[in-house]
Order: structure tokens, then C-alpha cells, then sequence
């Protein structure tokens, strides 16, 4: 009896907690049936694709590590040649003295930002440094490009550049150049003269620096006019006016927007003497140049010579004398600083050709020239890399290729 009176009292609790009339009978209970989910394999993972590797941003030089000493030596004095060659080497940082003066026929300058007026005594002692002979445009003078030539000494090279005489901004003010085919003779063998002063304790004129000077490591350079004389100093070149040899000491060159293209009907560098050009070459030119423009000048010398790296640069927008100090004349002549009115006119109108408002902006230039003239100079010094094409995919105003 009290088992059955438990029982009774569990199914009332139930039938209450169902919430139903504990007096009506229980309905069957239902059978709960209970699923089993069943696995579902996950969807299978894509692989995912390795990003293709971004381009490093190109790394724009600026300053070097020393200061820039200048000075003006006369080498071959005593010959029938003197050349007056403005010569710009490292100085250590510190070094105290008035900034540099570039003077030019009429007695108006440009004095410089950056360099000081220095003896060689004052070279930095962690030579020797490599020898750079920069050749200047026709009418031109040896420091109309300092910014560039500049540079290179602050990063560890001494760069030694001489008035081509006869073919200077002299003979162009009072219209006494020579002819056309005596210069391209004149200029190779300026180049040779300049390194054998440079290299020669015992030289008078260049004997001074010699000791900073390692004549193992040289490169020539130059712009226009310049840079044939580049390719014609390693070439050999030879005219109805005379011959000038190879110059086999010569180990890299950086013609910027260079003369090798017709001039005044002729050819200046024939197909034979750019093709013995085989030393490491950079050449850098602006593709709006319409003084030497990139065809034939750059494109010849880009299929026929033999160098070994071969690398080419074009800045897109840059002119002729986007490659000088032109635009750096007219900011400090529009300053206020004195200038003569024949000079304001020459500078103004070769201002035309690099600081108008559609060229490429002339700090731009700079620093483009500078870095690519920097990096070539040490892979073939140094043996550091030099900048791959790979590198300057994302840069849009510059064309460069190697071969």
C-alpha cells in the first residue's frame, strides 16, 4: 500500500508540472528520437597565391659624408695648351672657410651653396679617391654643372674639370672658337692631359692632389659636347684636323644627353669609334632635349657601343640644360644678387631649356642625376649594386633600362 500510494503521488507531480487536469488520464507519452548530426567535411582551402615582391622605393641620394673643397689649378702650364681645370675633393665636415666663387668673363658669379674655397692641403685624409674628369658643353665653362660635380666629391671623389680652351664661354662672348673639328680633338686630349697631371706627384698643376688620387679608379663624364668627349676619350678619335688615342685608363663614363649625332653635316662619332667603346657606361639624357635630342645622339650610342653594363636613363620632361646650373643662376640673379645684363641675357635664354614651368622641376633632375651618376660609379668602383630596372617600375618620370 505505501509503494502504491509513492506511485500515485508521482504521476500527480508530473501530470501538475505539465500544467494539465491532474484527474483526466495520462496521455502516452511520445518517444523523442533523437538526430545525430551527421559531419560535413570542410570546404577544401584555396592556396593561396605568394604576392608577387613590391619594388623597393628607389633611395634618393643627397650630401655625402664630407664637406667639398674647391680650387683652381693650371695644368700644362708650360705647354702650348694650358688648361685651367677647377678640381672639387672631399674635405672633412667642419672645415672652415668662404664658399666657393665661380666666376665668369665679365666678373659676375655664382657663389656656391655648398663648397668651400680650399687648398689641397685640405683634402680628407681617408683617400686615395677616385678620379672624375667632367667635360664641359660647347661654350660652357668647367663649373656650370657644380651641383653634379659637387655631389660626387661629398660622397668620395675627386673631380677634376677643365676649360676646354677655344670652345669655352670665353670664345663664345668674344666669338674667337675654334673650328669644330680642331675641338674634338682638343677635348679627348684635354681629358688625357688632366689625368696625367692628376695622377703625377711630380706634375706642377695637378701634382698637389696626386696623393689623394687613386689612378686605378677613373671615369670621365660630360655633358653635351661633354659627352662625346666622353666616349671619344676611351674611343680614339680622329678627324681631318688631327688624332687622339684611346685612353685606356679610363675604366666607366657617364655621357649626359650627349653629342654623337650629326653637327654641322658631319658625323661626330663615326658607327667604328662608338663601337670600341666597351668600358661600363651610364647615359642620362631629358627626353624634351632638343639640342642633342634622344634620337640619333642617345640611340646610336645605346645600339653600337660595347659597353658592358650598359644603362640608360631618361628623365621625362627634362631639357638640354636642365643638366647645368642654369636654373640655380636665374634663382639667385631674381633674388637680387648683381649681375651684368649680358650675363642676365645669356642665362635667360638658355633658361629656356630647363626651368620653364613645363619642364621637369630641376630639383627633380638633380637628384635623379645624382643618385643614378652615385650608385653606377660605386658598382663599378666598389663592386655595390647598382639600381635594377625592377626597383623603378612605380617611377613615372623616368625611363631606365640596362642591357
Amino acid at each position: 500500500m505505501r509503494l502504491l500510494a509513492v506511485v500515485v503521488l508521482l504521476v500527480a507531480a508530473a501530470c501538475g508540472a505539465s500544467g494539465e487536469d491532474s484527474t483526466a488520464p495520462a496521455a502516452p507519452t511520445a518517444t523523442a528520437e533523437i538526430v545525430v548530426p551527421t559531419a560535413t567535411a570542410p570546404p577544401p582551402v584555396e592556396p593561396t597565391a605568394t604576392p608577387e615582391p613590391r619594388p623597393a622605393p628607389l633611395e634618393l641620394l643627397g650630401d655625402g659624408p664630407y664637406g667639398v673643397g674647391s680650387t683652381t689649378l693650371v695644368v700644362g702650364a708650360d705647354s702650348d695648351r694650358p688648361l685651367t681645370v677647377e678640381v672639387w675633393f672631399p674635405v672633412d665636415p667642419g672645415l672652415k672657410s668662404e664658399p666657393a666663387r665661380y666666376t665668369f668673363v665679365t666678373g659676375d658669379y655664382y657663389e656656391s651653396p655648398r663648397a668651400l674655397a680650399a687648398g689641397p692641403e685640405q683634402v680628407a685624409s681617408s683617400g686615395p679617391f677616385p678620379l672624375v674628369v667632367y667635360s664641359h658643353g660647347s661654350g660652357a665653362l668647367r663649373y656650370v654643372h657644380s651641383d653634379y660635380t659637387e655631389t660626387l666629391a661629398s660622397h668620395g671623389y675627386v673631380v677634376a674639370a677643365p676649360d676646354h680652351t677655344g670652345n669655352t664661354a670665353v670664345e663664345r662672348f668674344l666669338d674667337t672658337g675654334d673650328d669644330s673639328s680642331v675641338v674634338a680633338i682638343n677635348r679627348p686630349t684635354d681629358v688625357r692631359a688632366v689625368i696625367d697631371a692628376m695622377t703625377d706627384p711630380a706634375d706642377p698643376g695637378g701634382g698637389s692632389l696626386a696623393a689623394a688620387v687613386d689612378p686605378e679608379r677613373v671615369a670621365v663624364t660630360g655633358h653635351s659636347f661633354g659627352g662625346f668627349t666622353a666616349y671619344a676619350s676611351v674611343a680614339g678619335h680622329a678627324n681631318e684636323a688631327g688624332t687622339s688615342p684611346p685612353d685606356d685608363r679610363i675604366d666607366a663614363i657617364i655621357p649626359i644627353a650627349p653629342a654623337t649625332g650629326a653637327r654641322q653635316g658631319s658625323t661626330l662619332l663615326s658607327d667604328a669609334q662608338l663601337a670600341a667603346v666597351d668600358v661600363p657606361a651610364l647615359v642620362i639624357v631629358g627626353t624634351d632635349d632638343s639640342t642633342t635630342p634622344v634620337e640619333p645622339n642617345v640611340e646610336r650610342a645605346w645600339e653600337l657601343t660595347s659597353s658592358a653594363p650598359h644603362y640608360r636613363l631618361e628623365l621625362v620632361a627634362a631639357e638640354h640644360q636642365s643638366f647645368t646650373d642654369v636654373c640655380d643662376y636665374v634663382v639667385a640673379y631674381d633674388a637680387g644678387q648683381e649681375v651684368s645684363d649680358a650675363v642676365r641675357e645669356v642665362v635667360d635664354t638658355f633658361a629656356g631649356e630647363g626651368c620653364s614651368a613645363d619642364d621637369m622641376p630641376i630639383e627633380r633632375v638633380k637628384e635623379l642625376t645624382n643618385t643614378f651618376a652615385l650608385r653606377f660609379l660605386a658598382s663599378v668602383f666598389d663592386d655595390a649594386p647598382m639600381i635594377d630596372p625592377a626597383d623603378t617600375v612605380a617611377v613615372a618620370d623616368i625611363v631606365y633600362a640596362v642591357k
